[in-house]
């Protein structure tokens, strides 16, 4: 885990091709207003996607959460597949609504995508199921 919220803001402003065009900078007069809204966002998206990252453990004691992020050099709390793949997908698509909806809803079907792609190749997890009705156990 070593992803920050600046790397996963650089990679979603290029995404969005917001950047300068001569030197690549993300933060400039017309990236503001979406840095100012980074942080919040990460910290919605996060939980829609620990539960797939290597840092969830399923079954164990009551779940904790990733810390809060406040700051763009704070680590993501997601495993790195997590945070450097689709989480500049979902803030990116977060950024343009209302903006640019047709590029949100691009970037909105690819963070999904990739979620369900990763999901899909979680290992099952095995949980006892408890007999009903008086069953004697086997």
């Amino acid at each position: 885990m070593s992803t920050t919220v600046q790397w996963v803001f650089d990679r979603a402003i290029h995404l969005m091709d917001e950047q300068r065009e001569a030197s690549g900078e993300t933060l400039h007069d017309d990236t503001r207003e979406y840095r100012f809204r980074t942080v919040s966002i990460l910290n919605i998206l996060r939980h829609e996607l620990y539960p797939i990252s290597d840092t969830y453990v399923p079954g164990g004691p009551p779940r904790s959460v990733c810390p809060e992020l406040t700051a763009f050099t704070d680590e993501i709390g997601l495993d790195d597949a997590v945070a450097q793949g689709i989480l500049p997908y979902g803030l990116a698509a977060h950024l343009l609504l209302g903006e640019n909806n047709v590029m949100a809803n691009y970037f909105s079907q690819r963070y999904l995508e990739l979620y369900q792609k990763l999901r899909a190749a979680l290992p099952a997890v095995w949980e006892d199921i408890p007999l009903r009705y008086g069953g004697a156990d086997a």
